[in-house]
């Protein structure tokens, strides 16, 4: 079963890491600086509540240019090498922003 929850550590998180029996969580993220200072604060939380993290996801992590297919990173440089090295996680992806899926077409 996949539960996805707001982000950040608030009380959705808490109550379904003590309420649930949880194998492991997958933590997504996006290149923003802020969004990173709360990735950060949710796997610290994870840790300490023993839950295992599979690892880190990054959704729109660049646009890829369809007539020279140069990546654009529009929301900054990405941080999520420097969140899984400093907890010794996986990066799983890193997803670009697509316009077949953003109805941006």
């Amino acid at each position: 079963m996949f539960i996805d929850m707001p982000p950040g550590t608030g009380d959705v998180p808490l109550t379904v890491f003590q309420s649930i029996a949880v194998d492991g969580i997958i933590v997504v993220t996006s290149p923003q600086e802020l969004v990173s200072m709360i990735v950060s604060k949710a796997v610290k939380m994870a840790e300490m509540m023993d839950i295992p993290i599979i690892g880190l996801v990054e959704n729109m992590s660049y646009f890829e240019c369809p007539d020279c297919g140069k990546e654009h990173k529009i929301f900054g440089e990405s941080h999520i090498d420097e969140i899984a090295d400093e907890h010794n996680l996986k990066v799983l992806a890193k997803l670009p922003i697509d316009e077949d899926f953003s109805g941006l077409r």
